[in-house]
């Protein structure tokens, strides 16, 4: 008896030791999470600063203690910084790798809508910078899509939309678009008055430099002025590359003033803040300007200085932008077709699995048919609704050859328009055009391939001048540098060999 009342002892101790130490575990755990939590606070707070150095430490530390926790959002936000980080070093591969780790929490990001499409709106970015404007487009626009499935946005929803549109303007500000740069600008101006928040400060200051960019790209000086300093009022005693970009501004604005005095003054600030940061793109632009300041002036040595450093800064980065954007294209080309592969063993299975119904219904009719003659009936009946099928199959395949001609008229609607939206929906229909162009010249700006595309859709000189608004003598000057670049004899016609070309396996 006492044994057994000393072995049902020893059962509910063992049960209280075990209840305790998992308890103690998941108490433990809840402290350890408690604890990433607040690191990522922390370095979000960094990344607002601009200090990315300790950004880098920080977000390695908060990838390293979830690791061990298997904790998503800990991974998903440590990958999400140090992508940040990356992006600021202008290291755009690092940083779509470590963007695309964050963004493969999927578990966690349903419930997180806010940093999901943050993570998109790095992405694009990323794609961005590297002038991969399709994907930086789609990235934005998924961004933005994202935050609209929101029953309710808070400040962060609506800061994050709003740096979407701000970069959706740069992108068309640098596809030679004012007017759908200006479009964006006025969206996102329209969502930061309606922000009250201390921390929106990036991205006012952000506005307000698009503004001053796009005022002076318009020889507004007075208001490109006017938008700079407000930026800069912005940045007041904060750290941010949009706060140099806006000094840089104002050099630009009293380089065309002939104000070289105060142009120098500005460029020198601009200069100074390269000091504690790492940012080689705006680096790398205004060395060049200082060197076109001195060469306005006749300082030739000075803008030999400068122009030397410009080109040391933009060959590096070239050849970086280049290796990276070959190896993001790789990398989207890749995810293409792993995903076409997918569906081509998907569409395979499904084959095999009719073709197997149908033999299976064919031995079944034979079977029927040895059985009893008086079936022979039915099996017509059968015949005949697999003809109908047939036809139904056919009915679609003209439906579907419908369709491509509907997309034909539909792009060369919207290139008679100029609309904005013509190359993205005409990369949409044909989607090997782009990067077919950039297997021949890497570098193609996007403005040669919207020119090739109207070529491609079979306009000729004419049609293509009356549609951009531009002079005749100025497409025939594209035609010939677009020839020159691909290489072409003057025999050749070049619609026929772009088709030729774009169109074959």
């Amino acid at each position: 008896m006492k044994r057994s009342v000393y072995n049902q002892f020893q059962k509910v101790f063992l049960l209280i030791i075990l209840f305790s130490g998992s308890f103690t575990f998941a108490q433990n755990n809840s402290l350890e999470q408690k604890k990433i939590d607040q690191l990522i606070s922390q370095t979000n707070r960094l990344n607002l600063d601009g200090k990315t150095d300790e950004v880098l430490t920080s977000s390695r530390q908060i990838i390293t203690l979830s690791e061990s926790l298997k904790y998503e959002k800990g991974l998903s936000y440590g990958y999400y910084y140090l992508a940040s980080y990356f992006y600021d070093n202008a290291k755009f591969r690092e940083s779509v790798q470590n963007a695309k780790k964050s963004k493969q929490y999927k578990k966690y990001l349903t419930g997180d809508k806010t940093h999901s499409a943050r993570i998109s709106a790095l992405l694009g970015g990323n794609y961005l910078l590297l002038e991969l404007y399709t994907l930086s487009s789609k990235n934005y626009r998924e961004s933005i899509d994202i935050l609209n499935s929101k029953s309710k946005k808070n400040t962060t929803d609506s800061l994050t939309e709003s740096a979407a549109f701000s970069n959706l303007s740069y992108l068309f500000q640098n596809i030679n678009m004012p007017d759908s740069m200006y479009y964006y600008l006025k969206k996102e101006k329209s969502i930061l008055k309606k922000i009250k928040f201390k921390d929106a400060y990036i991205e006012n200051g952000c506005s307000c430099l698009g503004f001053g960019n796009y005022h002076l790209n318009q020889s507004k000086t007075d208001s490109a002025l006017y938008y700079y300093n407000k930026s800069l009022e912005f940045f007041s005693g904060k750290k941010h590359p949009c706060k140099i970009e806006s000094l840089i501004g104002l050099g630009n604005l009293y380089t065309y003033q002939k104000d070289y005095e105060k142009a120098h003054q500005y460029y020198n600030t601009a200069l100074k803040s390269f000091e504690q940061n790492n940012f080689p793109d705006i680096q790398s632009e205004l060395f060049k300007k200082i060197s076109e300041l001195y060469i306005s002036q006749g300082n030739a040595a000075e803008a030999k200085k400068y122009n030397d450093l410009y080109l040391k800064v933009q060959n590096e980065l070239d050849g970086r932008k280049k290796n990276e954007r070959d190896y993001v294209l790789n990398e989207v080309m890749k995810e293409e077709r792993d995903q076409h592969d997918a569906e081509v063993r998907e569409t395979q299975i499904f084959t095999i699995l009719i073709v197997a119904f149908f033999i299976l219904v064919t031995f079944f009719i034979i079977y029927l048919l040895k059985k009893s003659k008086s079936k022979n009936q039915k099996a017509l009946k059968i015949t005949k609704q697999l003809r109908s099928e047939k036809a139904v199959q056919e009915k679609e395949k003209g439906l579907l050859k419908l369709q491509v001609n509907e997309a034909f008229d539909d792009v060369r609607k919207l290139a008679k328009e100029n609309s904005p939206v013509f190359f993205t929906r005409f990369q949409e229909v044909y989607p090997h055009f782009t990067a077919k162009m950039l297997a021949i010249n890497p570098k193609f700006k996007v403005s040669e391939l919207t020119f090739a595309s109207y070529i491609y859709l079979g306009f000729n000189t004419k049609e293509i001048a009356d549609y951009t608004y531009k002079a005749v003598k100025t497409i025939e000057n594209n035609r010939y540098n677009f020839r020159k670049k691909l290489e072409i004899s003057p025999e050749k016609d070049l619609q026929i060999w772009l088709r030729n070309y774009i169109d074959s396996e």
